[in-house]
């Protein structure tokens, strides 16, 4: 497990940058990736099939590792205001498994996204998902 304190040269934007590398380590990031993230973290706009915490937001998560065992995400903006940080980014990968109630395609996929991080220190304690573009 990580502990993560964010030091005074340390910026909300680099614990996004950091997050989205660990998101990206296929070897270590179910290892720590969720370090990043309050036990009670809180998120709107999500799938209303799944709980809106941590544990919800981990089996979001976990679904998508294993439909999308190559997923990716690129940031393509970051803008930190006060404790709050929001993120454009690029998911892409390839549909080889079953996502929610999708049939695997072992296609390529590129969507857009964005979502607003809450943060406490340099954990995230909510998430705000805003709006998600097929792009391929």
């Amino acid at each position: 497990m990580y502990l993560f304190i964010m030091s005074s040269s340390e910026s909300l934007r680099d614990v996004v940058i950091n997050l989205g590398n660990t998101f990206n380590n296929q070897q270590n990031r179910e290892k720590s990736y969720f370090d990043f993230y309050e036990d009670s973290l809180i998120i709107h706009g999500f799938p209303p099939n799944l709980p809106a915490n941590k544990d919800g937001f981990k089996q979001f998560i976990y679904g998508l590792w294993e439909a999308f065992p190559d997923i990716i995400i690129t940031f393509e903006d970051i803008i930190v205001e006060g404790n709050k940080s929001a993120g454009r980014y690029t998911l892409s990968g390839t549909h080889n498994g079953k996502f929610m109630d999708l049939q695997p395609t072992n296609k390529q996929f590129r969507v857009s996204g964005m979502t607003v991080f809450s943060f406490r220190d340099s954990k995230c304690r909510a998430l705000e998902f805003g709006r998600y573009e097929f792009i391929d």
